[in-house]
């Protein structure tokens, strides 16, 4: 059965949802979400997801949202990009929380108030404390990869996968 990751292009969140599905070889289909003109916010899509967000994975009669529990989904089902120990598993784990809390919410954010607002609505002051969070993010990312080509162990793990999301 081919798995439904309903999304859009422009989030950094759908990309690392849809990377880890492609990577792990499942078959899966995007479905469109028109995003910017609400159709998270209908009647009609908070009956499929109650979150009203995107991404959200299909399999079947099983619905997730929350792009890092999608990607822990897909891991459970393919045994791929969670790590092999416990200690790796924590560790990523790790980097997923922080990628949400550091990296994603100010970049996501950061991105949408520069390329998607009129030019005459950006607040810059908001854009310029946003990117200086950025910085102290991209330092804590730089220094981790510093000697190792991946955050966690001997390859990629949803670790990597979260943080490459909106970086790509």
């Amino acid at each position: 059965m081919t798995m439904k990751l309903h999304c859009f292009g422009e989030s950094g969140n759908a990309y690392k949802a849809a990377l880890t599905l492609q990577l792990s070889g499942y078959d899966w289909t995007p479905v469109y979400v028109d995003f910017f003109n609400g159709s998270t916010r209908t009647p009609e899509f908070r009956v499929q997801n109650e979150m009203g967000e995107a991404p959200y994975l299909e399999d079947g009669d099983f619905k997730i949202s929350q792009s890092g529990a999608i990607q822990a989904y897909i891991s459970e089902k393919s045994g791929k990009f969670a790590g092999s120990t416990p200690e790796e598993k924590r560790e990523v784990l790790r980097w997923v929380l922080w990628y949400k809390h550091k990296l994603s919410s100010q970049a996501g954010m950061t991105r949408f108030l520069m390329n998607f607002l009129p030019e005459d609505k950006r607040p810059q002051e908001v854009i310029t404390f946003s990117q200086g969070r950025l910085k102290n993010a991209y330092k804590t990312l730089n220094a981790a990869l510093a000697d190792r080509e991946w955050l966690v162990g001997n390859g990629p793990t949803n670790a990597d996968f979260s943080c490459c999301g909106y970086l790509f």
